[in-house]
């Protein structure tokens, strides 16, 4: 009976495509975006350097540099890191994640984003510590310690 509960709750949920940019600066620390005030998700939250979902018919690479045209005003070729599902109660996400080197600057959508700053990592880990607001996807991956691996890698 369990399997088929399951089943028909996994049937029933949310599931999407996202691709996730993660821009490190020579001195290897993290840009990270604080969405805007007035998005509909997530608002003042901290997040990737850039990330959205993939529209129909569209790669996730193309998804991910039109991210990043968007979101921060770049165009720089991106490295394919791999992918990972997130899922909370009712949504499921699946995570095309990508990196890529620049330093600035950068030129925010103030529709879409507050502010753009680079980090380095421990002052992540402080931040989140601290119970600073940051997206669920990004918690999910910073958790699983992805963004050291990657950026060690």
């Amino acid at each position: 009976e369990k399997p088929h509960l399951n089943g028909v709750y996994t049937f029933f949920m949310k599931n999407d495509l996202s691709s996730v940019v993660l821009v490190f600066n020579d001195r290897n620390e993290l840009v990270l975006q604080l969405r805007a005030a007035k998005d509909d998700n997530f608002p003042l939250h901290w997040d990737f350097s850039a990330a959205g979902g993939i529209t129909p018919g569209e790669n996730h690479k193309t998804a991910a540099k039109r991210e990043l045209r968007e979101e921060l005003g770049i165009k720089v070729d991106l490295d394919y890191i791999g992918e990972e599902f997130y899922q909370d109660n009712d949504f499921t996400d699946k995570l095309y994640i990508y990196k890529t080197k620049h330093n600035g600057p950068f030129i925010p959508d103030s529709n879409e984003v507050e502010e753009v700053r680079f980090f380095k990592l421990e002052q992540i880990e402080e931040m989140l510590k601290a119970g600073v607001k940051f997206h669920p996807e990004f918690i999910y991956l910073w958790n699983k310690g992805i963004l050291k691996e990657i950026r060690e890698g």
